[in-house]
């Protein structure tokens, strides 16, 4: 753990445990640490709703870790289950109900109990897709989430220890029947290590260059890119082009960006991403959909924003009962608006759209209003303004992401909507965020500690 600090004086950590092997470990050996610092554990369960078995796996896990005085809650995913890709959907829901329960809670710390083994099979998996470099470095021992940092204590550690731990303390576990199920890759993977088919990969060996090539990644991005509040990116062509510069670099700063703007968890496929790169290097006027944004070559700049068609375009109704706990509702999976707690009883009859949804947007006297007071908005495409997050009530806008109130109550005002339709100075009873699923950077690779580090 202290690979990781510095921690706070208590520190406060959650850990998550489905009842397997590896996690009720580390559940064990991370409560034993917190003790240590005077600190508190709090094992999280996510119960997916995919198998009849797991609310009661949830219940025994929780039973099980009451023996040794560790705090746990069960956290379910709500909601229609996917049709396919149900595992990596499943994943990116966890970590979304983690990184919820880290705002929360204020809790920052979240460990998660990846092994030895699992960095291998990960490395195999991705050396067999003819990754980058980065990607054959394997996971990282350290990344954020919006509200807070995952760690993976365990890289370094096999599973048989993690086993013979739970066997010395007497701890039962439970056996995930995915774990043996052919039709994953990693069980698959897992099997040829054991047959001997396939040679385990050196899980430090890689480690150095993603390093090496994540600074270069981080310093090209610091210097070609400037990303603004409304969720928009421009691209300096003249930096992010050179033909000095670094190709592997360009590519994945370009990918990183596509990434955070259009909300994803994951870059586009870097073939995409390097013929992107192509036509704007022969054209830097080209206009190219790739991962659910635009890249929109102009006179400023490239411009990079979310692509309408392919947003949600359903509104969000409000109301005191879909607004979460902590009044937060999120939009597109790129913005947040946050209530107003003194204005949440007025939260009736309002609701959360794309800017493209409503009347005014189109017409030229709103956008030759915005471009005079926003000036940076008002000169973006008119396809950018259009996925800009609005707020609306039944009399028109309320506030636009990106845009101060203010501005906005000027701009339909000198629009010829009257402040607007009447009403004065507008107020919204919330503010927006930019919030993308993860920022536009991570840097400092982290890889695992080594065993004998561990055993010293």
């Amino acid at each position: 753990m202290m690979a990781f600090a510095p921690f706070e004086t208590a520190p406060e950590i959650l850990v998550g445990v489905s009842g397997g092997a590896d996690s009720m470990a580390l559940a064990l050996l991370a409560h034993d640490w917190c003790q240590a610092q005077g600190g508190r554990l709090v094992a999280v369960t996510v119960d997916h709703g995919l198998r009849k078995a797991a609310s009661d796996e949830a219940r025994w896990v929780a039973a099980e870790l009451a023996r040794h005085n560790i705090e746990h809650i069960t956290k379910h995913w709500q909601g229609e289950k996917p049709k396919g890709a149900v595992q990596e959907k499943a994943r990116q829901a966890r970590y979304q109900i983690f990184d919820d329960l880290m705002r929360d809670t204020g809790i920052f710390h979240l460990l998660v109990a990846h092994h030895a083994g699992d960095q291998r099979e990960t490395i195999a998996m991705r050396r067999d897709r003819g990754t980058t470099p980065i990607g054959q470095a394997g996971m990282s021992a350290r990344r954020y989430l919006r509200y807070g940092r995952v760690l993976r204590p365990l890289l370094g550690v096999a599973k048989t220890d993690l086993v013979a731990t739970l066997t010395a303390r007497g701890q039962a576990w439970i056996e995930d029947p995915s774990n043996i199920d052919d039709k994953f890759e990693r069980v698959r993977v897992r099997r040829a290590f054991a047959a001997g088919a396939s040679h385990p990969p050196d899980i430090n060996a890689d480690a150095s260059a993603r390093r090496d090539i994540e600074t270069g990644i981080g310093r090209l991005l610091a210097a070609a890119v400037t990303l603004h509040a409304n969720g928009v990116a421009i691209l300096n062509p003249d930096v992010l082009l050179d033909p000095e510069a670094d190709r592997n670099a360009a590519i994945h700063a370009l990918g990183q960006v596509v990434r955070t703007v259009g909300g994803a968890g994951y870059m586009p496929a870097l073939d995409k991403l390097r013929g992107a790169l192509d036509r704007l290097g022969a054209d830097k006027t080209a206009r190219i959909s790739l991962g659910g944004c635009v890249l929109h070559g102009r006179k400023g700049g490239i411009c990079v924003y979310r692509e309408f068609g392919r947003m949600a375009q359903d509104p969000i109704a409000l109301d005191t009962e879909s607004l979460t706990r902590s009044l937060v509702v999120r939009f597109d999976n790129r913005f947040e608006w946050q209530a107003d707690d003194a204005d949440l009883s007025g939260q009736t009859g309002r609701w959360i759209a794309p800017l493209g949804l409503c009347d005014v947007f189109h017409t030229k006297s709103f956008r030759a209003s915005l471009g005079e007071i926003a000036p940076f908005i008002g000169n973006l495409p008119r396809a950018a303004l259009a996925s800009m997050p609005a707020l609306y009530d039944k009399e028109g806008l309320l506030s636009v992401g990106g845009l101060e109130v203010s501005e906005l109550s000027d701009v339909l005002s000198a629009a010829g909507c009257g402040r607007p339709l009447g009403r004065g100075l507008i107020a919204s009873g919330g503010s927006w965020q930019f919030a993308p699923q993860v920022p536009l950077w991570e840097s400092g690779f982290k890889s695992s500690p080594k065993p004998d580090n561990l055993l010293a």
